[in-house]
């Protein structure tokens, strides 16, 4: 393994060497492209008072011939401007001129001035500023947050920096009310990923896990986003597929210069690096470190077809032909069945990022691509797995179906490109490109032992182990545009066009159980033999918007605008499953080596027998293990998805200090999912939906506000949880049986926020929220198998509060001016009404049970907290983030069993940066540092169950950068 890691290491190196090749002569014509006494002034015009982009302003240098024009984004820059000091002039109709003083032009530096213009209404003179003043505002602030539409959350460039965030996933740490699960999910106020949407430059990303809607993120790198928004209320413009927040990571346009960042760094994990007694692994391809099988895991090619006969045991045992064809297809497959102790190397990671902006026919264009790519190992030993029933309403205690030590391992590679381009035909004309590549590869081993007085003697122990391959694609491409028509009422015109596909293979997933009696005689158990897996699923996704806004002045003249579109999206999945399993002759013993019973010597043919009755003599072949292919027409599926929407909406001023904001969206619902089991019943979901929008802003002050707003979201199920088979993960664990007849799920959403601005970086704000959802999906245990299945509930309620606090501590003393302070609390209250049918299952065995239970997947509470020291004149930035959720509802049983709960846990995570040189810095991390037990359970008369529980423990991490 040792040398394999050298070998890797080795490949990156001359990857980077090639790739430096490359771009070093690139960005050396990019420096001396310009004059050595030039530099560039860019930044950003937004409207006062509602925060849009300023479109079409002219931005000139005084006393010179220097200017631009700002695009449909507000952006604008000024090219080869001399090195001195200007005064900046931004002139619109319609709004006050304004002046920058003192803006100093460096060499071979941008001079970023960003500027929120006042219309003439407000104020009838010129307005006079210094650039002093304007360095320290946040774009972010202005555009995304503070003049929002909707009651939204965002996270700037400058604040991921600052918090030295890699990824999207940890910069989302920072929104209050967010979480992140397996640290690349996304939960908003406590809600599972089925009512958060997450989005790219506002396409929504595809999920390459058939079991979430959520996205992984962590795979887009922070130096390529301009910022992350969170919207946590809808307005028409939005699909309406969201409760909890609908999560848009915005790239960088344009850059303002050549710019090259390199990254490389490693990680220890206390529970997995270098450990030799413990992990467990397996065999894979010479492919699994690009996250890809090679083939090794692949369906044996004489039984690739589908069509091949497998002769039976009998058959086999009678004639010679079918004997040998049943040797050869048995000894076709691995023989490895079970995992092996393994010593994993040191995760790594490694990113490039490149960008640049040129003059084409006169005009800028820009582009910036990315790549990335980790390995992560992890693992635990020890972990517990149990499972409870309550067989009697007599009983003061839960039964035990089995009791399990948990030893698992995981080996992930995670690696992908993004790139983006945009042209500006003219400043009210763009076109831009996105392309993303993800592939990702897990394989994870896991040996499960103990007591399972379910199925088992109580002094026998249960043995069963899993060894499987995940290799996960996608695919996404967008064009978009935006454009504005001057000659038609300055109309603006939005549009966009995307298509993804995701790929998930699951080759030779093998499952093996096995017991010990106490004479220390192993045996195979029959009713649950040797499997095989192989499941393939393929999704295809394509999609339209286009968005016209109308700006119009209002009665009194203040700026409004109407705006109304369309959006239209098809997904196609197919999912297939082939399955074989293996016979073991009666009077074949196993003698607790899995090597030797899975060898040439046990498998297929193995010999004449003969069999004397009488003077007669009879032969036969005698068979060791056999094998069959089972077909499971259910675990065959095929699922189209077609969701069309309209809306309409008004953004219009009331009177100066209150805005109006709202409309309506339609949005059909058509959803189909059919197995190849014809008597099982068909998903099929066809629904209309108005989704009403009404938003309520009011501005105590210029830096002050209050939101309230009334809306109406969706959450639909996933393809999975329609399509009615059953899948599991080990022998003995629980079995996910999907439902064809589940209905989408209705939200009716009341918000209202207080915030203030107090200062550049700093805010202030509480918010309540109420949500009343019906028809929710959950899952339930269905029976002491431990089969879950999805089901909707009638209705379920959440009422919450948040806090937030963003504050720099030099108002305590000046000598704290680089430390900044932040926190938020979220703190909910839900219910659901358990149905009477379910309620009077459950009062069988438990008569006193409520009539209202929690929402499952809601925390009661979400809290996070996090000290930054950020010294620009050292180069230092350190953080250190504290999060905590309360004890939520995981799995809802059926029945009178109690339900379970995931048991909250604390994580600490430091990070530590320090930009040591113009172009290099260093970091140092440590996460994960309390490393608390993972851990789900159940509580019956005050009883604590364990139902599982793990720990994944601490991580520490070093890398360094470069950046030009």
């Amino acid at each position: 393994m040792f040398s394999a890691s050298l070998n890797f290491r080795l490949r990156l190196f001359l990857s980077f060497s090639f790739l430096f090749t490359l771009i070093f002569p690139f960005s050396l014509s990019s420096i001396y492209a310009q004059s050595e006494a030039t530099g560039k002034i860019a930044g950003t015009l937004v409207d006062a008072e509602t925060g849009d982009p300023l479109i079409g302003a002219n931005v000139f240098l005084e006393n010179t011939t220097m200017g631009a024009a700002s695009d449909l984004d507000g952006n604008y820059i000024i090219l080869n401007v001399p090195v001195r000091s200007y005064t900046l002039i931004v002139n619109n109709v319609g709004y006050v001129d304004t002046k920058i003083t003192n803006v100093e032009v460096k060499k071979d530096d941008v001079v970023k001035i960003d500027v929120a213009v006042k219309s003439e209404i407000m104020v009838s003179e010129t307005i006079t500023v210094e650039a002093k003043a304007l360095k320290n505002t946040e774009a972010s602030l202005l555009k995304d947050r503070q003049k929002a539409i909707a009651v939204s959350d965002a996270v700037s460039a400058e604040a991921m920096a600052n918090s030295g965030s890699n990824n999207a996933a940890e910069a989302m740490t920072q929104v209050t009310g967010a979480s992140i699960v397996d640290g690349k999910y996304i939960f908003i106020r406590g809600l599972g990923d089925r009512y958060t949407s997450t989005n790219l430059n506002g396409a929504e990303i595809p999920s390459t896990n058939p079991y979430k809607r959520a996205a992984a993120i962590d795979l887009i790198p922070t130096n390529l986003i301009d910022n992350i928004v969170t919207t946590k209320s809808f307005t028409p413009d939005k699909p309406g597929n969201f409760s909890g927040g609908a999560v848009d990571i915005h790239t960088k346009d344009f850059p303002d210069k050549f710019n090259l960042t390199l990254t490389t760094g490693v990680s220890y994990n206390s529970q997995t690096t270098f450990k030799k007694d413990g992990p467990i692994g397996y065999a894979g391809g010479r492919k699994d470190w690009l996250g890809m099988d090679d083939g090794t895991r692949d369906i044996p090619e004489a039984l690739q077809s589908g069509d091949v006969f497998i002769p039976q045991d009998q058959v086999a045992r009678n004639y010679p032909d079918a004997a040998l064809e049943l040797d050869r297809l048995v000894k076709s497959f691995n023989p490895q069945m079970t995992p092996v102790p393994v010593a994993p190397g040191i995760n790594h990671n490694y990113s490039i990022s490149l960008g640049n902006q040129f003059n084409v026919f006169g005009q800028p264009f820009g582009i910036l691509g990315s790549f990335s790519y980790r390995q992560d190992h992890y693992s635990y030993v020890g972990g517990r797995l149990k499972r409870w029933s309550l067989r009697s309403a007599a009983d003061d205690f839960l039964v035990n179906d089995f009791d399990f030590t948990d030893t698992k391992s995981n080996d992930e590679v995670l690696w992908g490109a993004l790139i983006k381009a945009s042209y500006k035909i003219t400043p009210k004309h763009v076109i831009s490109f996105n392309g993303m590549y993800n592939q990702n590869g897990e394989s994870v081993a896991r040996y499960l032992e103990g007591s399972y007085p379910y199925d088992l003697d109580e002094d026998e122990i249960f043995q069963t182990s899993f060894m499987g391959y995940n290799e996960r694609n996608l695919k996404s491409l967008q064009i978009r545009g935006k454009h504005q028509l001057d000659f038609l009422a300055d109309i603006r015109i939005s549009w966009r066009g995307s298509v993804g596909t995701t790929k998930q293979d699951e080759p030779d997933l093998r499952y093996v159980t096995s017991f010990v009696n106490p004479k220390g005689i192993s045996g195979i158990k029959l009713n649950v033999p040797p499997e095989r897996y192989y499941r393939f699923l393929s999704e295809n996704r394509r999609d339209f918007a286009i968005d016209i806004a109308v700006p119009f002045k209002q009665w009194a003249g203040l700026q409004s605008t109407i705006k109304f579109g369309a959006f239209a999206s098809e997904k196609k999945r197919d999912y297939a499953e082939r399955l074989f399993r293996y016979g073991q002759n009666p009077e074949f013993n196993f003698n607790g080596d899995m090597n030797e019973f899975f060898g040439p010597n046990n498998l297929g043919f193995l010999g004449i027998d003969s069999l004397v009755i009488g003077e007669t003599a009879y032969y036969f072949n005698n068979i060791g293990l056999s094998l069959r292919e089972v077909f499971l027409p259910a675990n065959n599926y095929r699922g189209d998805e077609n969701i069309s929407a309209y809306y309409a909406m008004f953004d219009l001023p009331l009177y100066s200090r209150l805005r109006f904001v709202g409309g309506f969206r339609y949005e059909k619902t058509d959803i189909y999912v059919e197995t190849q089991d014809k008597d099982l019943g068909i998903g099929d979901l066809d629904t209309e939906d108005f989704l009403p929008s009404v938003n309520f802003i009011y501005a105590f002050t210029e830096n002050m506000n209050l939101r309230a707003s009334y809306t109406k979201t969706l959450a639909r199920p996933l393809f999975r949880e329609l399509a009615p088979y059953a899948s599991f993960d080990f022998v003995g664990g629980d079995t996910y049986i999907g439902n064809p007849y589940l209905k989408r799920t209705l939200i009716e959403n009341i918000d209202f926020r207080w915030e203030w601005f107090s200062r550049p970086g700093e805010i202030y704000a509480v918010s309540a929220f109420y949500k009343n959802f019906h028809d929710p999906i959950e899952m339930a245990i269905l029976n002491v198998n431990h089969e879950i299945k999805w089901k909707n509930v009638h209705g379920a309620i959440a009422i919450g509060l948040e806090l937030e606090v963003r504050k720099k501590l030099d108002v305590i003393h000046e000598s704290l001016k680089n430390w900044l302070i932040g926190g938020n609390l979220s703190i909910v209250d839900s219910e659901v009404d358990i149905t009477e049918s379910e309620l009077e299952l459950i009062r069988l065995t438990r008569p006193d049970a409520p009539e209202k239970r929690e929402f499952a997947g809601q925390s009661p509470y979400l809290f996070n907290f996090n000290l930054t020291y950020d010294d620009p004149e050292s180069g230092i930035v350190s953080s250190i983030y504290f999060n905590r959720f309360g004890e939520r509802l995981s799995i809802v049983s059926l029945g009178g069993t109690p339900d379970v709960y995931e048991k909250p846990f604390n994580t600490l995570n430091f990070s530590f940066k320090w930009q040591f040189s113009t172009n290099f810095n260093f970091n140092f991390g440590a996460s994960n540092i309390l490393n608390d037990s993972r851990e789900m359970s159940q509580t019956y008369k005050d009883k604590e169950y364990v139902y599982s529980a793990f720990s994944r423990g601490r991580q520490i991490s070093f890398g360094i950068g470069y950046t030009q």
